[in-house]
C-alpha cells in the first residue's frame, strides 16, 4: 500500500508511525486507519523491531480524533481493512508509545491511552467529545480507561467531555511522563531505550498479562450494537456532527428519547 495520511519508517529498532494529516489537526478518516493496521502489522512481524511509536505531524496535534467532515455513512469513514488498528496497538507483541504532542482528543486519546505508554509535551491537551458531537463511543475502547485512571476519572472524562492539560494528565494516570516540547523526542527515545535493553520475551509476557485483566470488554458486544445500532442514522447524530462543524450550539429538540434497557426498566417500575 502507498501511503498518503501516514510515514512510516523503522530505524535502530524503532518503528515510527506519524499520522500526517496537520491541515485537520490529524484528525483520521478510513483511509488513515487501514494504512495504520498495514504499518502495525508489518511492525509486529518484524524481528528487528523492539518498539512502535505513534505521533502526528505537525505542532498543534497528535490526533484530534474522527474526521467529522467526513461522512459517518460512507466507506471512507470507517475504513475497509478487516484489521482494527486499535486492537494492534493493544496486542501486537511489541510496546507501543504514544509520543502526544498538542491535542489527543477523541479517539485520540483512546489511542494514546491504549498504547502502553504515554509520553506528552507540556503543551499537550487530552479529552473525549463523543457525547457533544454525536459519536456513540461505548464498550471495550470506552471500559478500558478506566483499568488505566479508575472509574472515577474515567466517567469525567467521558461522560463531561472536559479538556485537560499534559499535567493534569499526569497527575490522573493518563500519561506517563510529560516534558517541553523541545525534549519530547529525547524523552521517547530515553523510553525506547529503556526498552531496548529488556527481553523482548519477557515484555510480550507482561503486556499479554497486562491485557488479559480487561480482555472480557473486548468480547462482549458494545451498548452501542445493542441499543443503538443505527444512532448514526439519526437526526440527534447529524445535528451534533453539523453543530461541532459550524461551531453553533447544538438543538436540543434533536435529541433522541431514552428508552430504558429491560433491566433498566424493571429497576424503575
Amino acid at each position: 500500500m502507498k501511503f498518503t495520511d501516514i510515514i512510516y519508517k523503522k530505524e535502530d529498532g524503532i518503528a515510527w508511525l506519524t499520522i500526517n494529516r496537520p491541515e485537520v489537526y490529524n484528525a483520521i478518516r478510513g483511509r488513515t486507519t487501514d494504512e495504520m493496521a498495514v504499518a502495525l502489522k508489518d511492525a509486529g512481524n518484524d524481528a528487528s523491531v523492539r518498539v512502535v511509536v505513534i505521533s502526528g505531524s505537525g505542532p498543534n496535534a497528535f490526533c484530534s480524533g474522527r474526521d467529522q467532515g467526513e461522512d459517518r455513512n460512507s466507506p471512507e469513514y470507517s475504513g475497509s481493512s478487516e484489521s482494527s488498528f486499535m486492537d494492534l496497538v493493544k496486542h501486537i507483541p511489541k510496546p507501543v508509545i504514544a509520543m502526544v504532542d498538542g491535542y489527543a482528543i477523541g479517539s485520540g486519546n483512546i489511542l494514546a491511552y491504549t498504547c502502553d505508554f504515554t509520553v506528552a509535551s507540556t503543551r499537550s491537551i487530552f479529552g473525549q467529545t463523543g457525547p457533544r458531537v454525536g459519536s456513540p463511543a461505548s464498550g471495550a475502547g470506552v471500559g478500558y480507561l478506566a483499568h488505566v485512571i479508575g472509574q472515577k476519572r474515567a466517567r469525567e472524562i467521558w461522560m463531561l467531555t472536559q479538556q485537560y492539560s499534559g499535567q493534569q494528565a499526569l497527575d490522573m494516570g493518563l500519561a506517563n511522563s510529560v516534558v517541553p516540547h523541545e525534549q519530547l523526542r529525547d524523552e521517547v527515545i530515553r523510553y525506547c531505550n529503556l526498552i531496548k535493553n529488556n527481553s523482548p520475551v519477557i515484555l510480550q509476557l507482561q503486556k499479554i498479562t497486562f491485557n488479559e485483566s480487561a480482555e472480557y470488554l473486548e468480547e462482549m458486544p458494545s451498548p452501542t450494537e445493542l441499543y443503538a445500532p443505527r444512532y448514526s442514522e439519526t437526526d440527534e447524530a447529524e445535528e451534533r456532527r453539523l453543530a461541532f462543524i459550524e461551531r453553533r450550539p447544538i438543538n436540543p429538540d434533536k435529541n433522541l428519547p431514552i428508552t430504558p434497557t429491560k433491566r433498566q426498566a424493571s429497576l424503575l417500575e
